[in-house]
């Protein structure tokens, strides 16, 4: 079936293509893009006036809680979430129960997705067996199996020794390590270390437990030659040696997650355990530097992190109650924030959720694009439409949000899956 989008603003920074287009799908590609094109017979014919029109966004960053935690989420509610949030590509991460260290689990994740059909579902398999940091997991089985990337996240290991190594069978496999840099023994805390740590008279969390870890780690990748993404930057120290190790040609990228780009520290005073993420959310200095890093490419591109939780686990005290907060639903508005403050440009925009997640992947030029004869994954949005975050509007099994009730400005309209519409605002 064919599909013309009509009269939006299309942007595709792939191309360097901006303007007034439409976009004509047919078999599940893009088959053409120009001004005041015809609809084939039969077509479905979208009005994208007044909204965006761009290659759909690809998040390296979602805990789908599958196998093991279903409660919180599936691979299903997952999925409407991510489409909800205008991805139909997202990476999965290994926290599950059992972990996602084992190719029989990789492949029930994809078979899972599949036969939901709303995204495309690529799995980071645990770099460590267990995620315990004691014994590396076996990679180019991983890989065969579909695992895209390799990933402790949630911990760090400690035994630098094994860490060489596995930076080593990760440049010879062709996987991505993605790093969650944060050195236990300097990260025991529940939020940052600083003002309101010690207002509410919690352990903190040191800013050096993060630039340690990517010190370390940059000069891993450095000497190996592998390719590492820092997960969820949150200091402005990070973006300093970001820049350092670019400037030395290290194949290293990074992303920044929503809840950085729009919250202090401050946060917790007001909602408490919702503002709690692992790594936390740090001062205004640092919430600065991380959008100037965004805005400069330092910093690469938006992974939302989307962590559920339910309710009962969000309810408990601060020092008990689990890290993490939804980020599908709240990733364009983040970025739709920068830009009407004149922080970011639209362009720079899509390219943070589409284009160069695209490319760390190593997707491009298939996805992240509207480029002629590519997969015809595409989003349409509108960066004024006003809405709320409520259980109304919210596809996910959990609502752990500080932004939950809240109006939000900037909503996916549609979202399009291989030339198939899999999310219609308001259907």
């Amino acid at each position: 079936m064919a599909l013309l989008i009509k009269g939006g603003y299309l942007v595709d920074p792939s191309r360097n293509l901006e303007g007034l287009f439409d976009l004509l799908v047919e078999n599940g590609k893009v088959s053409k893009v120009g001004r005041n094109l015809k609809p084939p017979p039969g077509a479905e014919i979208l009005d994208a006036r007044g909204c965006v029109v761009a290659p759909a966004f690809v998040d390296l960053h979602a805990h789908l809680r599958d196998p093991g935690y279903t409660y919180k989420e599936d691979i299903e509610s997952g999925s409407r979430a991510a489409v909800f949030g205008g991805f139909t590509t997202v990476v999965s991460m290994p926290n599950t129960e059992p972990e996602t260290d084992d190719p029989a689990v990789v492949r029930y994740q994809i078979m899972r997705a599949a036969e939901v059909g709303l995204v495309r579902l690529l799995p980071a398999a645990a770099l460590t067996k267990g995620r315990k940091g004691r014994e590396l997991t076996e990679f180019c089985a991983l890989k065969e199996a579909g695992a895209v990337a390799l990933t402790d996240d949630g911990t760090t290991p400690t035994d630098e020794a094994l860490l060489r190594t596995a930076f080593e069978w990760a440049a010879d496999c062709g996987l991505l390590i993605m790093d969650h840099a944060e050195i236990p023994a300097l990260s025991r805390g529940h939020l940052n270390e600083g003002k309101v740590s010690a207002l509410l008279g919690l352990e903190g969390r040191s800013r050096a437990a993060e630039a340690v870890a990517v010190a370390r780690d940059g000069y891993l990748a450095q000497i190996t030659g592998a390719r590492l993404h820092v997960q969820h930057v949150t200091a402005k120290e990070t973006v300093e040696l970001l820049k350092l190790f670019k400037e030395k040609g290290v194949s290293i990228t990074a992303e920044v997650n929503p809840n950085h780009l729009l919250l202090t520290e401050e946060a917790v005073l007001k909602y408490g355990s919702l503002a709690k993420v692992n790594p936390p959310l740090r001062t205004e200095e640092d919430r600065r530097a991380l959008i100037e890093a965004l805005a400069d490419g330092t910093i690469d591109c938006v992974g939302t992190d989307h962590a559920p939780h339910a309710p009962h686990e969000k309810e408990r005290p601060l020092d008990e109650a689990p890290p993490g907060m939804l980020g599908f639903q709240v990733a364009l508005p983040a970025l739709v924030a920068l830009y009407n403050e004149g922080l970011i440009s639209l362009r720079r925009l899509v390219e943070v959720l589409s284009t160069v997640p695209a490319k760390i992947l190593g997707l491009h030029p298939e996805l992240g694009t509207l480029r002629e004869g590519t997969v015809a994954d595409v989003v349409v949005f509108d960066l004024k439409k006003e809405w709320v975050f409520d259980e109304r509007t919210n596809p996910s099994k959990s609502r752990n949000s500080p932004f939950f009730g809240r109006k939000l400005v900037g909503k996916v309209v549609y979202t399009i899956k291989e030339g198939r519409v899999v999310y219609r605002f308001g259907a």
